[in-house]
């Protein structure tokens, strides 16, 4: 099982490479569209831009070409990790039920699930890499004879007439065309298509894995911001045979197969194993209501998580294709002279006033209604030779200045990534960044996180609503991690928890009472935000272990 949190930020990385994609074959096309020359004579005009419509297409090719490896990696990154994880997340089910948990790497029928799947991806990403080289040459030559016949008719200048040209290669000059003549943006090509192809294949993991282990029942996963058509069947059980009337048929209820249903296009949906009479329900009718209520408040309306996602959607298109105007106009720039340098550069000034209010209306927006700002794709920048060829990709400058900082701040991503939700029902209770910087704030709290990060066999998890007969807020045993997240209640003691447990893992002292004093002793480290304690609080821990596991031996 993939949850919906993760499959909304796992391809920004591929994301950003795209972008950065689209924004040199802009830039080449706006230099080419400055080079055309005069546009006023009709015949020499149509044979120039011909001449250079293949030139486009040429260097679009080439762009294509010079990122065509890297797409290849970070798909062939990306699947692995989200197969890992599925099976990770998906053994939890099946070892509560007593039996055998798969691992990706001692699985030949998942591998290669996993292989076929990526190499199907990646035909597709270049088919539409492809398709955008094809549509890049017809928006060029759209442009250009757009603008001679704004000059022709007397209504424009030639530099006016230019700028605008740009301005519509911009927008239409890297879109793919589908076979159903459907046009999309290259980015929201590439996000549908290894949104929808990496959700398929845990999907196919997981029912082979139900088949194998003769598991009936899967549960859906559910989240804020579903399609309405969606929210009708997340979160429920259902009966993959369709022979329990207790439950209804898993592909007829889903949809599962087909494009509209469960795990087809753009779906964040997924699904893991169930047992009736072993598994708890991770979501009460209660939850599922919550997630398609109007909660989320904005300029005085009231609007649902769906809405609400569409609206930031809405804002972040806004603020991609006024990007995409700046390249073209920024490349023209510096071919252009005189007149027309100064008209692109005006219009250059006037798209970064309006990119700076997008920017600021989105913040405000995330800021009152309690979203995330995703920057992650922004911070990807194309690494040039001499030539101007990309060679590779590489963070920007204010991304470089976070990563510096790593002896004393762990990346987030990859601290947060390693956390996982078991049965998670309530509203971000125990948000992973939330955990992310409560331990920054101590010493012994920033080494925890570099040994998590450092050592990916440990599996955590944060569970909710799980049976804790013992009463305790967390467990180690082996590679495996749970935080009892109910129980701990709070950011601060679920950090504490974490670094407890995690002492554990990394002494390997069994358990005693020296032990269980040893991860006290850490937890009041972090607690008091210092790295040493005082005689008289290893004392009172000393006691108030003796006190707690009276049947342990002290060493």
């Amino acid at each position: 099982m993939l949850d919906p949190k993760y499959l909304e930020k796992f391809s920004d990385q591929l994301l950003g490479i795209i972008d950065t994609l689209t924004i040199a074959i802009i830039s080449d096309m706006a230099k080419r569209i400055v080079k055309m020359g005069n546009v006023s004579e009709s015949t020499k005009h149509q044979a120039e831009v011909l001449q250079n419509a293949g030139l486009v297409y040429k260097d679009t090719i080439k762009r294509v070409s010079q990122v065509s490896g890297y797409q290849k990696h970070e798909v062939q990154r990306m699947y692995e990790e989200a197969g890992v994880r599925n099976l990770k997340n998906e053994a939890v089910y099946y070892k509560q039920a007593g039996k055998e948990d798969i691992k990706l790497n001692q699985s030949n029928g998942m591998q290669r699930i996993l292989q076929a799947n990526i190499r199907k991806t990646c035909q597709e990403l270049d088919n539409l890499t492809m398709t955008t080289a094809v549509r890049s040459q017809s928006a060029y030559i759209q442009a250009c004879n757009r603008a001679q016949m704004k000059v022709s008719s007397g209504a424009f200048s030639y530099d006016k007439a230019i700028a605008d040209a740009i301005k519509e290669a911009a927008v239409q000059g890297t879109e793919v065309l589908y076979p159903s003549q459907h046009v999309d943006k290259l980015d929201v090509a590439v996000r549908r298509a290894v949104l929808t192809g990496v959700n398929q294949t845990a999907a196919e993991m997981n029912l082979q894995y139900a088949k194998d282990q003769n598991c009936d029942y899967v549960e859906t996963t559910a989240h804020e911001g579903a399609r309405p058509e969606h929210a009708v069947w997340q979160g429920k059980v259902f009966c993959l045979s369709g022979t329990d009337p207790k439950y209804e048929n898993f592909y007829e209820a889903t949809g599962y197969g087909t494009g509209p249903g469960l795990c087809g296009w753009n779906c964040r949906h997924n699904f893991h194993a169930f047992f009736p009479g072993i598994s708890t329900p991770a979501y009460t009718q209660e939850m599922l209501d919550d997630y398609s209520a109007k909660n989320v408040e904005y300029n005085g309306k009231q609007f649902t998580e769906y809405e609400a996602s569409q609206m930031q959607r809405g804002h972040e298109r806004q603020i991609r294709e006024t990007k995409r105007k700046l390249a073209g106009y920024n490349s023209a720039i510096s071919e252009a002279k005189d007149d027309l340098k100064n008209t692109l550069q005006n219009r250059f000034n006037e798209e970064s006033v309006r990119l700076k209010k997008q920017e600021a209306a989105l913040k405000a927006f995330c800021k009152e209604t309690g979203r995330r700002y995703e920057s992650a794709r922004v911070q990807i920048h194309a690494v040039k030779n001499k030539a101007g060829d990309i060679v590779g990709f590489g963070r920007s400058v204010a991304q470089k200045a976070v990563w510096s900082n790593r002896k004393t701040k762990v990346n987030e991503s990859k601290f947060t990534e390693r956390l996982t939700d078991f049965n998670l029902g309530q509203k971000d209770l125990i948000n992973h960044w939330s955990v992310q910087r409560n331990l920054n704030k101590s010493d012994i709290g920033k080494e925890t996180m570099k040994y998590i990060v450092d050592h990916p066999e440990i599996n955590i998890e944060l569970a909710y609503h799980v049976d804790n007969p013992d009463k305790l807020y967390g467990k180690q045993w082996k590679d495996n991690i749970r935080i009892y997240a109910s129980d701990t209640k709070t950011i601060e003691k679920t950090a504490e928890t974490l670094i407890h447990e995690i002492t554990h893992h990394r002494y390997d002292i069994g358990g005693s009472q020296w032990s269980e004093c040893v991860c006290r002793a850490q937890e009041l480290k972090h607690k008091y935000r210092r790295n040493t304690l005082t005689a008289d609080e290893l004392r009172s821990i000393i006691k108030e272990i003796k006190e707690l596991y009276p049947e342990l031996p002290w060493r």
